[in-house]
C-alpha cells in the first residue's frame, strides 16, 4: 500500500484523507508546527480586515473573546483562499472577498476593492506578509500579530512513499530532520511553498493548481 505524509493535522471529515483512503492509500496527517496565541490589546481601526489562514482567523476571534472586544460592526472581510473564508463564515455571516489562493492574483484582485483604504492583517509572528508587501503602495495596512508558530522539538514522521507540504515552516522543519529518497514524490500546496522546497535544492515537485486539499487530491492522484 502507496503511503502519504502531508504537513497538517486532519479533520475525520478531510476530503484529502477521504478521497485517498478510498483509492487505496495509506494517509499520515501531521503537522510539524506548534501553534499558539500572542495576546492583543486593542483592534486598530480599518475598513477591511484581511486574513492569510485558518489559524490566523481562529486565534483572532479568540483574542477578541478573551478580550472583551467586540466584533466590530460595517466591517469588510477578505481571505487568502476559499478554505480560510469557508472557517471564517463560522464567526461572521458574509466574506466579502475571497482570493484564489495565488498571492500576485489575489493582490490584484483585492486591490480593486481595498485601493487607499485601511487594511488589518491578523497574522502568525513570522508571517511572510506577502499581500502586504506587493500592495504597500497602494493601500494603508496594520499587522496585527496574533499567533506564532514554531516548528516541534520532538515529532515522529512515519517513512512515506508520497510529500505534501503546506507551508514553508513544514518544509523547512522536516528536512531538518528527514532526507528526501529517490522513490518518493513531492507535492506542494503553492507557490511559496514551492519556493521553500527550491531554496534547499529539491526541483522535482507537482504544485497543486489551487491551495485548497481538493486540488491537492488531484495532484496526488
Amino acid at each position: 500500500m502507496k503511503s502519504i505524509f502531508i504537513s497538517r493535522k486532519l479533520n475525520e471529515d478531510s476530503v484529502f484523507k477521504s478521497r485517498l483512503k478510498a483509492a487505496g492509500f495509506e494517509v499520515h496527517g501531521i503537522s510539524l508546527l506548534t501553534f499558539s496565541a500572542v495576546d492583543f490589546t486593542e483592534l486598530p481601526p480599518s475598513d477591511w480586515i484581511f486574513f492569510y489562514s485558518k489559524n490566523g482567523v481562529k486565534f483572532f476571534f479568540e483574542g477578541l473573546k478573551k478580550q472583551n472586544i467586540p466584533i466590530p460592526e460595517l466591517m469588510r472581510w477578505g481571505t487568502i483562499g476559499k478554505g480560510t473564508a469557508a472557517f471564517l463564515k463560522q464567526y461572521i455571516p458574509q466574506v466579502d472577498f475571497i482570493g484564489n489562493g495565488n498571492t500576485m492574483e489575489t493582490a490584484a484582485n483585492f486591490l480593486k476593492a481595498a485601493r487607499g483604504l485601511n487594511v488589518l492583517f491578523p497574522q502568525a509572528e513570522k508571517s511572510r506578509r506577502t499581500i502586504q508587501r506587493i500592495l504597500e503602495r497602494n493601500i494603508k495596512y496594520q499587522d496585527l500579530i496574533v499567533y506564532k508558530n514554531e516548528p516541534k522539538a520532538k515529532v515522529n514522521i512515519p517513512d512515506c512513499n508520497i510529500l505534501v507540504f503546506t507551508s514553508p515552516m513544514n518544509v523547512n522543519a522536516y528536512f531538518k530532520k528527514r532526507v528526501l529518497f529517490d522513490d518518493q514524490k513531492v507535492f506542494a500546496i503553492g507557490r511559496t511553498t514551492a519556493k521553500a522546497l527550491v531554496s534547499i535544492g529539491i526541483e522535482e515537485f507537482n504544485i497543486a493548481e489551487e491551495p485548497t486539499e481538493e486540488a491537492l487530491v488531484q495532484a496526488v492522484l
